[in-house]
C-alpha cells in the first residue's frame, strides 16, 4: 500500500485525508500543520494518524510516496518543490499557484525528481460539468461560439483568503474552477486573453479585488467571458453557451439532480427546448485516479501543465488590464 500525508489541516485538509483513504490503496501515514490548534482537529477527524508541526519533521520521519499541500495559495510552489526534491509526488490544492513563475517552478522540480505534481481540479467530475460536456460532445448545440461562466464569491477580510498576495486575487479561488470549465468545453487552443477588474475608490489595495473577468479568444474564433464578482448582486448563470446551433444554460444549482437547459432547432427551422440531467459523478474519483497512477502507472487526470494554464491565463489578464485592457498571448 502507497502512504500519504496531508499538509494542511485546516478547511479542508481533512477532507483530502477521508478521500486519500477512501481509496483504500493509499494509507494515510501522516498529517502536519504548523498550527499546534490543529493536531486536536486531526485526531478528531482522522483519528490514529501521526501529526507533525513542521515539514522538516514530516520528511525526517515518513517516508512518503505522495503529499497533498492543502495551504495557503502562496505557500504552494514553497512546499510543493520541497517536496519534490525529496522525492516525493505532489497533489497541490488549487489554484496551483498565485503566479506562473511559480507553476513552472514546480514543472520543472517534477521533472528533475522523476515525480508528478498534480492540482485539485476535482469540479472536473462535478455532475454539471460532465453534463454540459456531453451536451457539446453530442452536437446539440454545435460548436461552442461564446462561453459564459460566473459566480457572485468574494473571501472577506477575516482571513488569508481576502488578501490579495496570499490568495492571488478575486479570480483566483472560485475563478480557477471556472477557467478550467472554459478552457476545457471550449475545444480550443487559447490564442490571447485580456482582463478587467475593478475596486471602488478607497479600497485597501491589500486587499482582493472587488470584481474580475477574463475574457479568453480561442484560435478557433470562439471566446469566454469568466467573471467572479463581490459586487454583484444578480444571481448569474454557472453557464450561459452560444453554440453554432443552439445555447446552453444552468443555474448555480449544487448536488447531481440539478438539470442543464439545451435550446436547439429541428431540420425545419423549429425550435425545440429540453432537459437534461446532470451527470452522476464523485469528488473521490480524483483521488481514485491518484492511487490509479501510483499503483498501476495509469496517466494522471488533471496534468501539472494543464492547471498551470489556468494561472497563465489569470497572469496574462492581469498584464492585460494594466496595458489597458489588450488582448495578450499567454507565458507558454
Amino acid at each position: 500500500m502507497k502512504r500519504a500525508a496531508v499538509i494542511g489541516i485546516g478547511g479542508i485538509g481533512v477532507w483530502h485525508g477521508t478521500m486519500i483513504r477512501d481509496t483504500n490503496r493509499i494509507e494515510l501515514a501522516a498529517v502536519c500543520d504548523v498550527n499546534p490548534a490543529m493536531k486536536a482537529r486531526a485526531e478528531e477527524h482522522l483519528k490514529g494518524v501521526p501529526f507533525y508541526g513542521t515539514v522538516q519533521e514530516l520528511l525526517a520521519n515518513e517516508p512518503l510516496d505522495v503529499a497533498s499541500v492543502v495551504v495557503p495559495h502562496y505557500l504552494h510552489k514553497e512546499i510543493g518543490v520541497q517536496l519534490l526534491d525529496a522525492g516525493i509526488n505532489v497533489v497541490v490544492e488549487k489554484p496551483m499557484a498565485t503566479n506562473y513563475a511559480d507553476c513552472r517552478a514546480m514543472i520543472e522540480a517534477a521533472k528533475r525528481n522523476n515525480r508528478f505534481c498534480t492540482v485539485f481540479h476535482n469540479r472536473r467530475l462535478d455532475p454539471w460539468y460532465l453534463a454540459a460536456q456531453s451536451v457539446i460532445d453530442d452536437g446539440l448545440i454545435g460548436d461552442p461560439v461564446e462561453i459564459n461562466v460566473a459566480i457572485n464569491f468574494s473571501p472577506t477580510a477575516a482571513t488569508w483568503r481576502g488578501y490579495k498576495a496570499k490568495s492571488g486575487g478575486i479570480l483566483y479561488d472560485w475563478g480557477a474552477h471556472l477557467v478550467d470549465y472554459a478552457l476545457h468545453l471550449a475545444r480550443s487552443e487559447v490564442k490571447a486573453v485580456s482582463g478587467y477588474f475593478y475596486n471602488s475608490a478607497g479600497r485597501d489595495p491589500e486587499l482582493n479585488e472587488e470584481h474580475g473577468s477574463v475574457r479568453i479568444y480561442f484560435t478557433s474564433g470562439s471566446i469566454a467571458n469568466i467573471t467572479v464578482s463581490g459586487v454583484g448582486q444578480a444571481p448569474p448563470h454557472r453557464y450561459y453557451i452560444t453554440g453554432t446551433k443552439g445555447g446552453l444554460t444552468d443555474e448555480w444549482h449544487h448536488g447531481d439532480d440539478g438539470k442543464l437547459k439545451v435550446y436547439s432547432k429541428l431540420s425545419g427551422g423549429e425550435a425545440v427546448s429540453m432537459e437534461v440531467n446532470y451527470r452522476k459523478a464523485s469528488w473521490q474519483g480524483f483521488y481514485d485516479n491518484i492511487a490509479d497512477c501510483l499503483c498501476e502507472g495509469k496517466p494522471l487526470m488533471v496534468s501539472a501543465e494543464s492547471a498551470a494554464k489556468v494561472i497563465d491565463v489569470f497572469s496574462t489578464a492581469e498584464k492585460s488590464w494594466a496595458a489597458g485592457g489588450t488582448p495578450l498571448p499567454l507565458s507558454a
